[in-house]
């Protein structure tokens, strides 16, 4: 349904398209009207073909590079239809207003004028100006790595952990950077230069196949800190987003993406926590939950409970969880868990920043909390925008995010 859904919008968007430019500018239009037909229905042929071979074979496909392909180009098929779309709209409003125009004329017995077409040329810039920006977000955006700061103030912090430094990063989606990993070059020169105290990654290292990450083994493995390198699953990390030949097959590519975690110096937590202690008596429980999200799709193999069985008398928790959403329903107000680290979201890859605070269409989904640091209480949930993207292949206002987050017993000169 949906797939017949998308094939009458791209036929239609198209007419329309055509239609639009031909009233709105007839000398133009007229003059050059074969080649814009021409042009349009290659590119709408094209596009067919896009969306056709994505029906048929995308959950087919067993090399990520060949799913990469077609991924770019879904993505630039988007980046001009989402402005098709928006000149439409346009073109709607025009027809409004000239309709009302006419009957005013007429009910005042005005001679009627030929209209300007205000809205619908209003349309045609504001299309171009959305094509552009979703093109420079496709070659530019999503390489534009950012530092963020946190300083998260903890009541009951050990005194040993005052000061403590934590990198966080997430959903990298290897898949979709095939040639371009060496990007990530400067992720890790970001994060050295930081000199944390521990790192975290908290989920889809893949979009499916484990050896998309074999790129990222040297690179990832030179990443450093003092207490080590953590990280859990995330939905993508599960390979459900293919058609297996064979249960093996997808426990066999499972446990691959293990040995690529391994290889890149991380320790998984599987619903198992770690301990990390200062001076043998101040310590902190670092628990690793697998994937739990509210969608019906994405695996639900969290566990807290086991995951906490070990660790109940160490007073200061963290936890990494991949889907925000779990915070709200399993640790908010119902445990002592201090703070929670997750991702998932990519706050949608698309929002506008003014001054400290971020507006993305986010708000309009259901992700309750999809970027920045949110607090309940004495509780605290951080939610990575992610390095990687998925879906559309850019980032406009939403840039990739590693986040340095240190602790405080007290707060620090930088606080307000």
């Amino acid at each position: 349904m949906n797939f017949l859904i998308i094939v009458v919008l791209i036929i239609l968007l198209d007419i329309i398209t055509v239609w639009g430019l031909k009233r709105t500018f007839p000398s133009f239009g007229n003059r050059h009207q074969k080649g814009i037909r021409k042009a349009l229905m290659i590119q709408s042929a094209a596009s067919l073909v896009i969306v056709l071979g994505g029906y048929f074979l995308q959950r087919q496909v067993r090399d990520y590079r060949l799913f990469t392909c077609y991924y770019y180009l879904f993505g630039l098929m988007t980046s001009l239809y989402i402005p098709k779309s928006v000149y439409a709209l346009f073109l709607l409003v025009d027809r409004i207003l000239s309709t009302m125009s006419r009957r005013r004329r007429s009910r005042l017995d005005i001679f009627p004028r030929e209209s300007r077409r205000i809205a619908a040329k209003c349309g045609v810039w504001a299309s171009l100006f959305l094509l552009c920006l979703l093109m420079w977000g496709i070659l530019f955006g999503r390489f534009g790595f950012e530092v963020d700061r946190v300083e998260v103030t903890i009541d009951d912090l050990p005194p040993a952990f005052n000061g403590y430094k934590i990198v966080q990063i997430s959903d990298i989606h290897a898949g979709s950077f095939a040639g371009f990993t060496n990007r990530f070059r400067k992720v890790t020169d970001l994060i050295n230069r930081q000199e944390p105290n521990l790192i975290v990654f908290t989920g889809d290292m893949v979009n499916n196949f484990a050896e998309e990450a074999a790129p990222l083994i040297p690179i990832f493995s030179q990443l450093e800190a003092r207490d080590g390198k953590y990280a859990v699953l995330g939905n993508h990390d599960y390979g459900g987003y293919s058609n297996w030949d064979s249960p093996a097959d997808s426990a066999m590519n499972h446990a691959d993406l293990e040995c690529a975690f391994e290889r890149m110096g991380f320790v998984l937590l599987n619903n198992r926590p770690v301990v990390i202690s200062r001076y043998n008596y101040d310590r902190m429980a670092l628990i690793g939950i697998e994937n739990w999200g509210m969608a019906k799709k994405h695996p639900k193999r969290g566990d807290l409970g086991k995951a906490l069985k070990s660790v109940q008398d160490v007073p200061f928790k963290v936890l990494l969880s991949h889907d925000p959403s779990f915070w709200p329903e399993y640790v908010k107000g119902k445990t002592d868990i201090a703070l929670t680290l997750s991702g998932h979201t990519h706050g949608m890859q698309l929002g506008v920043k003014l001054g400290k605070k971020r507006y993305s269409p986010a708000l309009l989904m259901h992700y309750r909390y999809w970027a920045g640091l949110y607090r309940a209480g004495k509780q605290y949930l951080y939610v990575n925008r992610g390095l990687g993207v998925i879906g559309y292949p850019g980032r406009i206002g939403m840039s990739p995010e590693i986040t340095v987050i240190t602790l405080w017993k007290e707060k620090s000169p930088e606080q307000p």
